[in-house]
């Protein structure tokens, strides 16, 4: 218990000389800003659909080479299965995944645009 208080005492020690010392930088624009600095949009957009939309864009731009891959990674397990169910089992769910995941991005993308028009 003790030296759960003293932990506790030292927090708040950091914590106060934290406000009392850094309270200058935090506050240290005071007033309008005068100078010619501005402060772009670095999204390019301000909907969240938009933002969405060019999250999926890029997804779906690095999905298509991992679904390339898991197609030869599922094909390969099913050529080297020899007579073995489980293997060529496995081979084939590899495939159906990646493509299953690769129609959910697609769907996803979509509906983005759906709401994208309804909204916008």
């Amino acid at each position: 218990m003790l030296k759960k208080t003293k932990n506790l005492i030292w927090l708040a020690g950091l914590m106060v000389l934290g406000m009392v010392f850094l309270n200058n930088k935090v506050l240290a624009q005071r007033g309008p800003i005068t100078g010619g600095t501005r402060l772009d949009n670095p999204l390019g957009t301000d909907s969240i659909i938009e933002i969405i939309s060019n999250i999926l864009d890029w997804l779906i731009i690095y999905s298509i080479p991992i679904l390339a891959l898991m197609i030869l990674i599922g094909g390969f397990q099913i050529l080297t299965a020899k007579d073995s169910p489980e293997k060529i089992s496995s081979g084939r769910k590899t495939i159906m995944y990646a493509v299953v995941g690769f129609i959910i991005i697609l769907i996803s993308k979509g509906i983005a645009l759906i709401l994208l028009n309804i909204i916008g």
